[in-house]
């Protein structure tokens, strides 16, 4: 005659099946926290990382736009320097011509 298992032997296996679940479902939520906790980490670094760009943009942009005035500044003292070495060299030369033409008109003496 076969043996019908008892309600306790069934009663047994399913506990422990429901033991195993437990087991997983909390295998899961310890995995689901630790890598919560990694998440928020990049996040921090990437938030670290974002206002340490904004700096570096910050600081970019207003070196560029204060060496384009220095360019500016620079460029109107070299004109100014121009025109005054171009004021000195007229100078030089209507002095050298004049001298020039009194040589020529007294004939050398």
């Amino acid at each position: 005659m076969s043996q019908v298992p008892s309600n306790q032997t069934q009663l047994d296996r399913i506990e422990a099946g429901v033991a195993e679940l437990n087991k997983q479902v909390a295998q899961m939520q310890e995995r689901q926290n630790s890598q919560g906790a990694k998440i928020e980490a990049h996040e921090t670094h990437l938030t670290d990382h974002s206002q340490r760009l904004r700096e570096v943009e910050t600081r970019h942009a207003v070196a560029e736009a204060m060496g384009k005035q220095g360019h500016k500044r620079l460029m109107g003292r070299w004109s100014a320097a121009g025109a005054v070495l171009m004021l000195l060299l007229g100078a030089f030369l209507s002095i050298v011509g004049k001298v020039l033409a009194d040589l020529i008109t007294t004939g050398g003496h």
